[in-house]
């Protein structure tokens, strides 16, 4: 089927205007996640790196994330990384500018599966666990409950972490993956990664070896990432890092900094929900300050499936999209007149099995690794209960979530972390509103 170009006059457009409802709750800041200092392979200290960040280049978040993959020369120190904390805490000024301390993690070479960043944990990785397996770095991130990307997720063997397979353990572990690292794009990385499963979102960096934190202008402009936020705090930030309300920004010029958000059915980007097949509302808007907006191109489940032609610095393009049975996601791409580009994260989007609305469901079904518990919520919920049993009656496993919109993740371990035995189980469903309780039941197996 051949996807609709949109033509919009600049009178639609001003009519239309800009984010409105869509944004009223979140403020748009600009980040540099990934950068380092001499600490590791970069120039100076971090008091250095991140008031040139604040002062020089004006954005709002900067990161350091010396490297931590072992070498004489390349690996922080504990008592750098102490420093570097500590550096990070003393200079953010909330409302004013946040300073992250970071670690990049990972391998790289003849046995190796790339690199990634984590921010603000407490204390350095132990480098045989990052450098043994990817499996093992996986796990040590999990564990340490904090934010987490890919770094340039090149095509060689030594830096696609095993092809970006999917694993759905690990799912909460990394959340965000780097579209754009310097003058290097990483757009058929992010398609990838999203079509093998991964709930991932979008962010921009400029990786800094030099003394230009924040400030980097490559031959394609300036990486960024656009963090949606209420406030700028740290745990503001590090909340939108975690529920990846993000967007990849390259700018050029330089100050044209683009602000891209999406929303479906209200859901923020990055978000993944719930809900019956039918028509998904988009809310699309995005604004650029020096270069003028050329096209906006939505689309859904890797394929583009709708285009906008404009020339404005303004724009809010609502539209509507049908989608059935099944896992999905919309993402947007923004394109400036001055080659300046912004890819959105995405909204996931999760439709229950239409033949029976009293079904839960595992995706997949058997589980081996893990599966999502989906069910057809319950207009107005307000807390959702999953239990799962074996056939002899007795509960192996529960989970409570004030977060109902959501699907509810089971990695086929009991409630002591024990792997489940092959064999059927039963699922029950408990969805409260201010109005009605409803039970839903279903089947699910498990087979490694």
């Amino acid at each position: 089927m051949k996807r609709p170009i949109r033509f919009l006059l600049a009178a639609a457009v001003s009519a239309a205007v800009a984010h409105g409802s869509s944004a009223a709750d979140y403020r748009c800041f600009y980040a540099n996640l990934h950068a380092h200092c001499g600490y590791s392979d970069g120039r100076s200290t971090p008091d250095t790196a991140f008031a040139y960040a604040r002062d020089v280049a004006l954005v709002h978040v900067q990161a350091l994330t010396d490297h931590n993959n072992g070498g004489a020369g390349y690996t922080i120190s504990p008592a750098q990384y102490a420093n570097v904390r500590l550096v990070a805490d003393t200079i953010t000024r909330p409302g004013a500018f946040v300073a992250l301390a970071g670690q990049e993690i990972g391998s790289m070479g003849s046995g190796g599966f790339g690199h990634l960043n984590v921010w603000e944990v407490p204390e350095l990785s132990m480098y045989y666990n990052t450098q043994s397996s990817l499996v093992a770095c996986y796990q040590w991130i999990a564990s340490q409950q904090r934010p987490a990307q890919f770094n340039h997720p090149g095509a060689g063997d030594d830096n696609n972490f095993n092809n970006l397979h999917y694993y759905p353990e690990f799912e909460p572990a990394v959340g965000l993956l780097e579209v754009f690292n310097q003058d290097y794009t990483f757009t058929d990385q992010y398609l990838h990664a999203l079509a093998a499963g991964w709930q991932i979102g979008a962010t921009g960096n400029q990786d800094n070896h030099y003394s230009d934190w924040g400030n980097h202008n490559g031959t394609l402009g300036v990486a960024l990432t656009g963090i949606w936020a209420d406030t700028l705090t740290k745990p503001a930030i590090l909340d939108a890092l975690r529920s990846r309300r993000t967007f990849a920004l390259r700018s050029k010029p330089a100050a044209g900094r683009m602000q891209l958000s999406l929303l479906a059915d209200g859901h923020w980007m990055g978000e993944r929900y719930l809900r019956k097949a039918g028509a998904v509302a988009l809310e699309i808007d995005a604004r650029s300050p020096d270069s003028s907006m050329k096209r906006l191109d939505l689309y859904s489940d890797g394929e583009l499936v709708d285009s906008l032609l404009i020339n404005q610095k303004v724009v809010s393009w609502r539209l509507s999209r049908d989608v059935g049975t099944g896992a999905h996601y919309f993402l947007v791409k923004v394109s400036q007149g001055g080659g300046g580009t912004a890819w959105s994260s995405p909204a996931f989007v999760e439709v229950p099995p239409e033949d029976d609305e009293d079904k839960a469901v595992t995706w997949p079904t058997p589980v081996n690794e893990g599966a999502r518990v989906v069910y057809r919520p319950i207009d107005g919920v307000t807390r959702v209960a999953v239990d799962i049993y074996n056939l002899a009656g007795a509960r192996v496993w529960r989970s409570v979530t004030e977060n109902p919109a959501a699907s509810i993740y089971w990695d086929g371990r009991d409630s002591r972390g024990v792997p489940m035995p092959n064999g059927v189980y039963v699922i029950l469903v408990e969805q409260q509103s201010p109005t009605q309780t409803k039970l839903t039941k279903g089947k699910t197996m498990v087979a490694r």
